[in-house]
């Protein structure tokens, strides 16, 4: 656990170094040329370079072990990191949106030159790589926040491509496409923050994790295991916490189906590696009268 909270880690401050330098580029250019859709998209990136901050701050939370107040450890302290990139991105919606709306009522024009299209496009790559890389790394360490995270700055790979087009629009002669693109900008940061927020407010929730039928199986191919029910599981994809009860033949000596309670779990954890701890509660099948 704590190898893998450092990887996290070190993932994220690489992350973060490069969203802040795609977030200066866009806002130093985007305000020194009067493009409100370039100065959206760089406050979209700069809510990329908070999320990491805060993602920091839930990952050195969540690497506390197990202690008295939290027996269950503090491993949602991650999953609540990542629901603050909700927050972020609303923040982000609303500025967006009000600063496209001003733009459409005083009808500036704004400066397009090459220069717009270089920066646009080179901070394009730089999330193109950013994406690749943390999403590879969340999958690899089983991180629900990287794995958050890398979807938010692939939203900012959808929006820029949105920005290139509005500047398109405007050099040829569209002005008013500048503040269209810093809506669509807005929609898009919107969708990301909905996805994000369905994520991690089902694991906040406990919602289920493992299907009952695939838990069923594997302790079905125990022997001398009668049936089970009552198969709850909760927590996170990477992080989950299962109980069940498991029925034995009423008259197994009480030592043999613990015996045999143990085997079960053994198959759970090697079928399922992402089980944290199970909880397997013995009876008889319904109907015993032992």
């Amino acid at each position: 656990m704590p190898d893998r909270s450092a990887a996290v880690a070190r993932v994220l401050f690489r992350v973060l170094l490069l969203n802040l330098i795609v977030a200066g580029a866009k806002l130093g250019f985007g305000y020194a040329t009067g493009s409100v859709s370039i100065v959206s998209d760089g406050f979209h990136s700069l809510t990329d370079s908070g999320s990491n901050v805060m993602g920091l701050v839930g990952m050195r939370a969540s690497r506390k072990p197990p202690d008295e107040d939290h027996p269950y450890g503090h491993r949602k302290f991650e999953t609540l990191a990542a629901a603050g990139i909700f927050v972020f991105l609303l923040l982000v919606v609303i500025e967006v949106i009000e600063t496209a709306i001003g733009r459409l009522r005083s009808g500036e024009t704004p400066e397009v030159s090459l220069y717009s299209f270089l920066v646009m496009i080179g901070t394009l790559g730089v999330n193109v790589g950013v994406v690749k890389y943390e999403s590879r790394q969340g999958r690899a360490l089983g991180s629900e926040l990287l794995l958050a995270d890398a979807a938010h700055t692939r939203s900012d790979v959808l929006t820029s491509c949105a920005v290139i087009v509005s500047l398109a629009a405007v050099g040829l002669g569209f002005p008013a496409l500048d503040a269209v693109g810093a809506i669509v900008v807005a929609i898009f940061i919107a969708r990301t923050g909905y996805q994000i927020w369905l994520e991690t407010s089902g694991i906040l929730a406990d919602r289920v994790v493992l299907s009952e039928e695939d838990i069923s199986r594997v302790v079905m191919s125990v022997p001398q295991v009668l049936g089970c029910h009552h198969i709850r599981t909760r927590g996170s994809y990477d992080h989950t916490f299962l109980d069940l009860h498991v029925w034995f033949p009423g008259d197994m000596p009480l030592h043999e189906a613990h015996r045999v309670s143990h085997v079960v779990k053994d198959k759970l954890l090697e079928s399922f590696p992402q089980i944290a701890d199970a909880i397997i509660h013995i009876e008889p099948p319904p109907g015993s009268r032992s």
